[in-house]
């Protein structure tokens, strides 16, 4: 594994993950659950954690505020004797999944306490079985769902035996000021290249400004209109519930209507909730939809967050699940092409200048409308193990951010690991909605039955 800097400062859209939840709605809390085959040594799972801890030194460190809270917080040692104070195990005898998910519930929008690392992990015994359950939960500033999955690549053990932390995985740590993460010489030939530019061909320059200011303000702009009117009101409450498919059903639909396993997706979301609206007596036409978009590369520090938030309205009305899985794809791409996803770091950096009150109001505005959080993240590659226990199934639950609920779809040994994170006040029948959910997913699986369309 090469070495990476790491900044002691966050960066700018790392830090307006953190400022923004002077509003509690948009806490950011990630919810990771992985069913075990049987319950993991606690030897093992203490060696799992400190060669975490050596990968990725933030799970010793808190975060620290600025002075006066200008200018972005700062990682710093928590002062923590050792991790043990983050790792629990309880016991649910007899219990299936859905006591693991009962045990991660309570915490799912609490916030964590300021003077330790944000994350904290569970083991849940007793499960029917002899079966066992790893919940994680850690604060979105930490990573995001891409750089989580890199980072359980290289955590989780190949075998059922247990390797010990090798401490020389530890990236070194920087104190630079955890700007954009661009090398001073690349900068200075980005820059000069544009300003050449500029000067032979300053009409193009302009035109392209203007696109790219056009994006920024689609990408900031308040939630777009329509949405659920039954999707109302937001809490701090939470409700999960796992699903899972093959994957390659999902895969065989993507390729009968010339789409992604994520516009599948979209297109199960969509007909999910539209039948619950009908359930709820108040049919809708469309929703409004928030889908992070990676911008990750090869070569950028590990962890810390590397997405931009794409919102846009998706039709849901077509009875069709071919024309609902290319409408999603459409709309998808379209939101890859916007000039402003280069700029994220300038836009990161501009709206983390505002007061955290005003930068709250402002993330506020554009979030705590949204209907439904939808994640795809691609899954690990191999086998894993935890503490001689094998990984059979592993469920994120993103934190819908001031959305009514989020759907996060994560691939894992051949299945489809589906999330459904709910706010108990904007969904007042979870059951129903994953039953819906459960229908649509059976219903978009089915075009990869009848070939292509």
């Amino acid at each position: 594994m090469s070495q990476t800097t790491m900044p002691a400062r966050l960066s700018a859209a790392d830090s307006l993950l953190w400022r923004i939840e002077s509003d509690p709605v948009l806490r950011t809390p990630v919810v990771v659950v992985g069913l075990l085959d049987r319950s993991p040594t606690p030897e093992g799972v203490e060696a799992t954690v400190e060669r975490a801890a050596a990968l990725l030194p933030r799970l010793g460190q808190c975060l620290a505020p600025p002075p006066l809270d200008l200018g972005r917080p700062r990682w710093r040692p928590s002062g923590e004797p050792s991790l043990a104070a983050h790792v629990r195990r309880v016991a649910v005898p007899g219990g299936g999944l859905g006591a693991a998910l009962a045990v991660a519930e309570p915490d799912a929008a609490a916030a964590f306490d300021p003077v330790r690392s944000p994350w904290t992990l569970t083991v849940v015994d007793g499960l029917g079985g002899g079966r066992s359950a790893v919940i994680l939960r850690f604060h979105h500033t930490l990573t995001d769902g891409v750089g989580g999955i890199d980072i359980a690549e290289r955590l989780f053990d190949r075998t059922r035996r247990p390797r010990a932390g090798d401490a020389s995985m530890a990236p070194p740590v920087d104190a630079d000021d955890g700007g954009p993460r661009v090398s001073p010489p690349a900068a200075l030939v980005g820059g000069a290249r544009a300003a050449a530019g500029a000067l032979v061909r300053p009409w193009q320059a302009l035109g392209a400004m203007t696109r790219i200011a056009r994006s920024a303000v689609r990408t900031l702009a308040p939630a777009p209109p329509g949405g659920s009117p039954v999707l109302a009101g937001r809490s701090l409450d939470r409700s999960l519930a796992a699903i899972e498919r093959p994957l390659r059903d999902l895969a065989a639909a993507a390729r009968a209507t010339g789409g992604t396993i994520n516009d599948v997706l979209l297109a199960a979301v969509g007909g999910a909730l539209a039948e619950y609206h009908w359930d709820q007596g108040r049919p809708i036409s469309a929703l409004r939809v928030v889908m992070p978009i990676s911008v990750r590369r090869p070569g950028d520090p590990i962890g810390g967050n590397r997405f931009v938030p794409a919102r846009f309205t998706l039709p849901i009305d077509d009875p069709d699940p071919t024309n609902r899985v290319r409408i999603a794809g459409a709309l998808v791409r379209a939101w890859r092409r916007e000039p402003a996803l280069g700029a994220t770091d300038l836009l990161a950096a501009g709206v983390d200048l505002l007061p955290r009150a005003l930068a709250a109001r402002l993330f506020a505005g554009m979030l705590r409308s949204v209907d439904v959080d939808v994640v795809d993240v691609p899954g690990l590659r191999r086998r894993a193990y935890l503490g001689g226990a094998r990984l059979e199934r592993l469920w994120a639950f993103a934190p819908p951010t001031g959305a009514a609920l989020s759907v996060t779809l994560v691939s894992h040994d051949g299945k489809a690991c589906i999330g459904l994170a709910c706010d108990q006040r904007a969904v007042a029948d979870p059951d129903d909605l994953q039953r819906c959910l459960t229908a649509a997913l059976d219903e978009v699986a089915a075009l990869g039955k009848s070939g292509p369309a």
